[in-house]
């Protein structure tokens, strides 16, 4: 249906405006915002062939700390969280579980995936993942990653991004995905988040040498170019972790186009006026 501009009576701007008032009034579909920070006083394991996150014993609440997966906690909330959920806030040191197996170089199932992030005290809180998870560095070269700053990772296609840090290592893995607080149902049209889990490397490794990217590279892959070999030997790096997700609330295409026309409503109505 055309409308002709010229016949429209806009003369009643506070009706105009109200009306516009109502279309800008639509709600994006998703609700979970700003940041969730994690901490933790458990550990993690890295592998060649993936990342475990193992029991957190300081997850609240303490000693019978599960989620909605009925699995222990093997993370925590951390304080400066900021994010906001349908009956949120969350609770520094509340109890979450990071799905290992969506951790590991084989892709998770949908459900494993849909339920990445969950927690002990907010049920219909989840985070999903988008696989594969990182990318990690281009260059494979850790010999060259010998400076602040510089980087690396194991092999190619490795997700996780090997940085020398004043002779020790910082190693991070990045994650997308979804953020829902009405549950798994809610993922389809939930917040996106971006984020990522990161590592330090202070300790000697267990092989005796410094933690640089080199000698982690060379711990895990002698000759400097991993093997099937390699992968099968079970070798491993443990230590504390941290993460920090960021989650954004999209509006609907529907709700954008609803607030373009009573934009365009409001503009005509200060057109009318000024002719008047």
């Amino acid at each position: 249906m055309l409308i002709n501009i010229k016949r429209l009576t806009l003369g009643r701007s506070a009706s105009t405006i109200a009306f516009a008032s109502l279309l800008f009034a639509s709600n994006a579909s998703a609700t979970v915002i700003n940041t969730l920070l994690t901490g933790s006083t458990g550990t993690v394991t890295a592998s060649l062939n993936s990342v475990i996150f193992n029991n957190d014993p300081s997850a609240l609440p303490s000693g019978t700390c599960t989620t909605t997966l009925a699995r222990g906690c093997n993370s925590d909330v951390a304080t400066s969280t900021s994010l906001a959920f349908l009956g949120g806030p969350l609770t520094t040191g509340e109890g979450i579980y990071v799905n290992n197996n969506d951790l590991t170089l084989t892709a998770p199932s949908a459900a494993d995936a849909n339920t990445f992030l969950t927690f002990a005290s907010h049920p219909n809180l989840v985070f999903s993942i988008n696989w594969p998870p990182g990318p990690g560095s281009s260059n494979t070269n850790c010999a060259t990653a010998n400076a602040n700053g510089l980087s690396c990772s194991v092999f190619a296609g490795a997700p996780g991004v090997l940085t020398y840090v004043n002779g020790h290592t910082s190693v991070s893995l990045g994650v997308t995905g979804f953020a829902s607080d009405t549950g798994i149902a809610g993922l389809a049209t939930g917040s996106t988040y971006s984020g990522g889990f990161s590592e330090t490397f202070t300790d000697l490794l267990p092989n005796g040498t410094a933690p640089t990217p080199l000698n982690i590279q060379l711990y895990f892959c002698p000759s400097g170019v991993c093997t099937a070999e390699d992968f099968r030997s079970g070798k491993s790096i443990t230590s504390s972790q941290s993460g920090s997700f960021t989650a954004a609330s999209v509006p609907e295409p529907a709700t954008i186009s609803m607030s373009l026309l009573g934009g365009l409503l409001v503009a005509l109505g200060s057109l009318r006026r000024r002719r008047a």
